[in-house]
């Protein structure tokens, strides 16, 4: 969580901004990373992840025109800002901005799923997709604000929320506005095209959607648009015929907000060529408050195409007046990992050959322990799940007075850049001498690797190292 103030004895995320993003003079590589600023593994579990309070930012992972103008596609970062795939995943009170991709995709299992009282801005493709929710999953999707989507060559959209055949969507209390078209393609608020009669519709703002506010598919296979406000009004008094589970209380009134001028203004340049299913009246009025002219002027498909969104004229701009979408000024949540009970660990003291095949090596279960040990050469087997290699460097510890071609040591992980890691790194240029006098202490918890064949098949998770 985010949002403090210097000595954290405040925190409101759209007062203090925690920030993540690319720094701007990057010049590394990209191997191995994965699309999102925040993602979790989708080989790992990281159920009830809780992200709350930060600032997403991908304009500097794109690349733009000179005048910044339009994005080039080419040069720029492809993917979501925010990726996930375990259970009961909430995202609260963020600001994701600029992806040349998704806002969020998340692989939605489990029934305590939240996105709440976020910003998600300038996005391409789907600002919020659920369409890899789980059977039985449920998102609840509440007071955000969502802005500015616009199409994206050779996948489509674009959409404020993308609703899967599966799971359970209540969307609540949102705004969602401006989103783009081309080909009479897409362009909806909310798309429901796979025919997800579970969904729940309640109480948003829908405005300026090019290609219409909400996208359905009705019992015989057809794929329809509710545009107008007729529709609305309708849509709202029988949710059924609209393959929603529930609705009411939406509407496709102007949400009060002020976007920055200079966006504005190449934004409704673009939307000039082709006004779609757009109220051109109320788009122009927008202009005038902003003081653009009128009349928008027409641009190509690809001028004014995907600009960055100021992250400095979001607050208060985009906060709506009619009290739906982003809520600034309320008590967010408070966190606490409980009371923490830093019980220093009782380490039995034992003799190298404990860790042999033929003496205890298949008993232990993580068992504090302290011996001597010299340092040996790296090792590459992560056999403990508590020591991962992301996280964990693998040592091979000697028996004293052994060499490194000897089959007498364990394995021993070391967390990384952690103050036994600093030690490591200094007693290792020194390794010989230290093997020569006995070793050194080691502190850890040991366990079976389940390898019975070595003889000593134990690796210990180190705490602590000290000399002789």
């Amino acid at each position: 969580m985010g949002g403090y103030n210097r000595d954290f004895s405040q925190r409101n995320p759209f007062k203090y901004f925690t920030i993540l993003e690319r720094a701007r003079d990057y010049r590394g590589g990209f191997t191995g990373l994965g699309e999102g600023i925040i993602e979790g593994d989708y080989r790992n579990d990281h159920s009830g992840l809780v992200v709350d309070g930060f600032v997403l930012n991908s304009e500097s992972r794109n690349a733009y025109a000179p005048d910044r103008s339009k994005i080039l596609p080419k040069k720029s970062w492809k993917g979501s800002l925010f990726k996930a795939y375990s259970r009961n995943i909430k995202i609260r009170n963020c600001i994701l901005l600029n992806p040349y991709g998704d806002g969020i995709y998340v692989k939605w299992q489990g029934k305590e799923n939240e996105i709440s009282n976020n910003f998600i801005i300038n996005t391409f493709y789907t600002a919020i997709s659920t369409r890899s929710a789980q059977p039985d999953s449920e998102i609840l999707i509440k007071n955000n604000t969502v802005l500015f989507g616009w199409f994206q060559p050779g996948k489509g959209g674009s959409y404020g929320v993308f609703i899967g055949k599966n799971g359970k969507a209540i969307i609540e209390d949102n705004i969602f506005a401006f989103f783009l078209t081309e080909g009479g393609e897409a362009g909806y608020g909310v798309s429901n095209t796979f025919g997800n009669d579970f969904t729940i519709l309640k109480n948003n703002i829908f405005y300026q959607c090019q290609g219409g506010y909400y996208a359905y598919m009705d019992e015989d296979g057809k794929n329809l648009v509710v545009w107008k406000k007729e529709d609305v009004d309708d849509l709202n008094d029988d949710p059924e015929s609209y393959m929603l589970m529930d609705a009411g209380g939406n509407s496709d009134i102007n949400p009060g907000i002020k976007p920055d001028r200079w966006f504005f203004e190449k934004f409704s340049n673009f939307v000039a060529s082709k006004p779609g299913k757009l109220n051109m009246d109320a788009m122009n009025q927008l202009r005038s408050i902003l003081g653009l002219p009128l009349q928008a002027e027409r641009a190509s498909a690809r001028e004014n195409w995907g600009m960055p969104y100021p992250l400095n004229k979001i607050i208060p701009n985009l906060v709506s007046s009619t009290k739906k979408g982003v809520v600034i000024n309320k008590n967010f949540e408070k966190y606490s990992s409980g009371e923490v009970k830093n019980t220093p660990l009782s380490y039995t003291q034992v003799d190298f050959d404990v860790f042999s095949v033929s003496n205890r090596g298949k008993t232990f279960k993580g068992e504090p322990v302290e011996f001597y040990a010299g340092i040996g050469s790296s090792g590459y087997d992560y056999f403990l799940k508590d020591a991962p290699r992301s996280d964990y460097i693998c040592v091979k510890f000697l028996k004293p007075g052994e060499s490194d071609f000897t089959r007498k040591y364990v394995f021993g992980y070391i967390l990384k850049g952690s103050e036994v890691y600093k030690k490591y790194l200094k007693y290792s240029k020194r390794r010989s001498r230290y093997n020569k006098n006995g070793g050194i202490k080691v502190r850890g918890k040991a366990y079976y690797i389940g390898k019975p064949s070595y003889r000593y098949p134990v690796g210990v998770i180190i705490y602590e190292l000290r000399r002789h």
